[in-house]
């Protein structure tokens, strides 16, 4: 098992700024610290971070500014008037299920005669296929509307007109230079979008057909209601936060917390969410892997049935055995992991390389995704990973220190079978004659591209404070920062001389329990995770930590509480 780790480097924010953190604390009434952290969010003016912090429905632009949105509507409403079979093609992922969920109830809701098909990840591969939209013309559909998928099917596109069965792509992938000839596109990246928001996922683009659909029916609040499975999907798809993202999250998971959809109540209460108070963590670490589970172990049509139920006790039954998948898939996880980390020092000379690519007969293709993201985690370099199935492998990438993956996927295109995705994460398939020499160019395209510098791990700090000013004006402030994800992460604060006056081991060994003091005052602190850590400290060292303060509630009784993000001994 590899043993050696990247420091992470400190960094205070490169935004940081107290005299105009201080005026544009002023305007808004807030404390310095949080309008510092509102200011690295590159809010700068009161104005702006009044919108952030009172997220409003309002704000969402217009549907119609989309390119291709009026093509669309026309489409779709010839086929609802002329009672045309429609068929929703979505994805496997959270994203897909919750889009394809979302546009299916919807024109049902206009008395559309519409059904589903979800890919199966292993049989099927992703995206659009020729012999999907094959199969959908025998069955007498006559429009095909993709959700998270279709932007690069050309060929699926072009037998589908073939044989008389149009395409609506809706989808928020980086597109090809040459668009496939569908009856309209909507993706916010394609060239000649005006759109002012490029951020959306699939769920994302999906929502803004339904409100364009909804008011010509009528106005928008029959999709408002979506918002819970809207945010479900977008957290899961780790989109930034930020913009129309974040207004969409922000409502979505106040209509999450009292969701009345038999399946997500089920959902809620399988993950022991039951009673809480969601946030985009919950949604992150506990709901998104439920309903993944079903498309990396199987089949994603039980994570669809589980949205679609009105059946209480089917939901249940359905929420358990999604549960299960996950738990198998996670002994997936771990054993893929404890393979992969132990092959990237013997056979790629970590850190000496600059790209993980490994492949593996041994591997489930469903956990790899997850598995690449840890490894780039760990090893802080861009990195593929395959499952081999002859004579092909199917996999997944993750990016790192800001390199392009689909730039470097497409300049590796003629060792390609499939590729597709966006900057940050992608999937592939490719013959295993050409898995050396995929590796080999990876290789070297990332060698001249990726900047090293920026691939040491960093904990950046947003502002420094002494544990004395953390009050509950501060706690309240900190409360409506939230939902937090890409490009809105969660504060981190630091306090530079600090003493540990006293520690222990909890939960098993695996957390901190801190008690420090620095020379405002004390605080309470526990760093999840840090156990391991507990031979390097003992009480009277000196060190400086960082944190983010948060409400503690136990036994009826609310305290300030530390979580502990790093401990540095000068």
């Amino acid at each position: 098992m590899i043993t050696r780790t990247l420091p992470t480097r400190w960094e205070l924010h490169r935004g940081h700024s107290p005299e105009q953190a201080a005026a544009l604390a002023r305007e808004l009434g807030a404390p310095a610290a949080i309008a510092q952290i509102l200011w690295n969010r590159g809010l700068r003016d009161a104005e702006a971070a009044r919108r952030f912090v009172e997220p409003r429905l309002e704000d969402l632009h217009d549907p119609g500014l989309m390119l291709g949105m009026d093509r669309a509507l026309a489409r779709i409403g010839r086929a609802l008037e002329r009672r045309e079979k429609i068929l929703v093609h979505g994805d496997y992922d959270v994203d897909g299920l919750t889009a394809t969920y979302l546009l299916m109830s919807t024109l049902s809701s206009f008395g559309a005669d519409v059904g589903a098909h979800i890919p199966h990840r292993l049989k099927d591969g992703y995206g659009l296929s020729t012999p999907s939209i094959e199969a959908a013309a025998a069955d007498g559909v006559t429009l095909v509307i993709t959700v998270d998928c279709g932007i690069s099917a050309h060929e699926p596109i072009a037998r589908g007109a073939a044989l008389g069965v149009d395409v609506v792509v809706t989808d928020h992938h980086e597109p090809p230079a040459l668009l496939p000839l569908a009856a309209a596109i909507l993706n916010p990246h394609q060239p000649g979008c005006a759109y002012p928001y490029k951020g959306l996922c699939g769920v994302g683009v999906a929502f803004k057909l339904a409100c364009a659909l909804a008011e010509t029916r009528g106005g928008r609040a029959v999709v408002e209601r979506f918002l819970d499975v809207v945010a479900l999907g977008t957290v899961a798809d780790a989109v930034p936060l930020s913009g129309e993202n974040r207004v969409l999250v922000h409502h979505g998971l106040r209509r999450l917390q009292a969701t009345d959809r038999p399946g997500l109540r089920a959902l809620i209460d399988v993950a022991g969410l039951t009673g809480r108070r969601i946030n985009a963590g919950h949604i992150g670490f506990q709901l998104a892997p439920r309903l993944n589970a079903a498309g990396r172990m199987g089949s994603a049509l039980q994570a669809l049935d589980l949205l679609l139920t009105d059946d209480a006790d089917r939901a249940k039954s359905l929420a358990q055995s999604l549960d299960e998948d996950n738990t198998r898939r996670r002994e997936l996880d771990d054993r893929v992991e404890t393979d992969a980390v132990e092959r990237v020092e013997r056979e790629l000379q970590w850190p000496d390389c600059s790209s993980i690519v490994l492949w593996s007969e041994e591997w489930h293709a469903g956990v790899l995704g997850i598995v690449a993201s840890r490894l780039v985690e760990r090893f802080q370099r861009p990195t593929l990973l395959l499952a081999v199935q002859e004579p092909w492998a199917r996999g997944s990438g993750r990016s790192a220190g800001g390199l392009d993956l689909t730039q470097l996927l497409t300049d590796c295109a003629e060792l390609l079978h499939t590729y597709g995705g966006h900057a940050y994460a992608a999937g592939l398939s490719v013959a295993r004659d050409r898995l050396t020499m995929l590796r080999e160019r990876i290789e070297t395209l990332a060698r001249e591209r990726l900047d090293l510098d920026a691939c040491v791990p960093r904990l950046v700090v947003d502002v420094d404070v002494p544990f004395a000013t953390i009050d509950n004006e501060m706690l309240d402030w900190l409360d409506r920062l939230p939902p937090h994800g890409l490009e809105n992460p969660e504060p981190v604060f630091r306090s530079p001389q600090v003493k540990i006056e006293s520690m222990n081991t909890v939960g098993n060994g695996r957390h901190l329990k801190l008690w420090l003091r620095d020379p405002s005052g004390g605080g309470d602190a526990i760093g999840f995770g840090l156990g391991e850590r507990s031979t390097e400290f003992v009480s009277g060292t000196q060190c400086a930590v960082a944190y983010l303060p948060q409400r503690n509630e136990y036994m009826g009784e609310t305290t300030v509480q530390l979580k502990v993000r790093g401990l540095q001994v000068p």
